[in-house]
């Protein structure tokens, strides 16, 4: 019987995204294509490397993804309690989510420090409403709370789900109540991603959003984005001609 003691990680560590780069090698050429555009664009190149780190860890979470159903019989099956894929799975996908938002966010103060307006990658409505839709989840699972819950103007009353059908299902979230917390709920879609039910009050509103869905996104915008040398070559192309 093997010694788990002395069994070296890394090697394995190594082995899994490796795994991951192989199986998903064009989107691993998308994520570090999209990191340079976007870092170049936004001027913040050392946020290249960074944007590079979630897209290994994309495609890791992909291939977790992937074996979800396998994953569940597998848990099913588990009688010891040694199953904790899914705990894993929550702890990579949250912070992927905390990560992509970090770096979204510093380009869009980027963008405004620089005075760009409508050149700004941050004014792409699909750059707003993907940044909008991290930072709903990023409040929550970074520091327990409803994203701005500060500027709520009256108590939500919350279902906690799944409900058991006792007390603590139904509760308020008061803005000014210091114990106050918003544990989010969760879930897997049909794509096998972990999914997070949102709250947007100043709608009102509350959707899932669903992890992979999120990375599509971010990938999709390097079609949209026009990278920083070809972008001044136009410029400079229409300024030529307009004189």
């Amino acid at each position: 019987m093997t010694n788990l003691r002395e069994i070296s990680v890394s090697p394995l560590v190594n082995a899994m995204f490796a795994v991951a780069r192989t199986k998903y090698h064009n989107l691993h050429v998308a994520w570090t294509d999209i990191s340079s555009r976007l870092a170049g664009r936004c001027s913040l190149p050392i946020a290249m490397i960074n944007l590079q780190r979630q897209g290994d860890l994309d495609l890791l979470l992909r291939c977790i993804e992937d074996e979800s159903e396998a994953n569940k019989v597998a848990e099913a099956a588990d009688q010891l309690g040694a199953n904790f894929i899914f705990h894993y799975q929550v702890m990579l996908s949250e912070s992927w989510v905390v990560g992509c938002y970090e770096i979204l966010r510093a380009f869009r103060q980027r963008d405004d420090e620089s005075n760009l307006g409508s050149d700004a990658v941050s004014a792409l409505s699909s750059f707003k409403t993907l940044l909008a839709d991290l930072e709903l989840l990023r409040m929550p699972i970074a520091k327990y709370e409803i994203a701005k819950d500060k500027s709520i103007k009256q108590p939500l009353n919350l279902i906690t789900r799944p409900r058991s059908d006792g007390t603590t299902d139904n509760h308020v979230h008061d803005k000014n109540d210091p114990s106050r917390s918003h544990p989010m709920q969760t879930g897997i879609s049909d794509r096998g991603s972990m999914m997070w039910l949102a709250i947007e009050h100043s709608v009102p509103r509350q959707y899932w959003i669903e992890r992979r869905g999120l990375a599509d996104r971010l990938l999709a915008l390097g079609g949209e984005v026009v990278p920083a040398g070809i972008l001044e070559a136009e410029r400079a192309a229409a300024s030529n001609q307009s004189v």
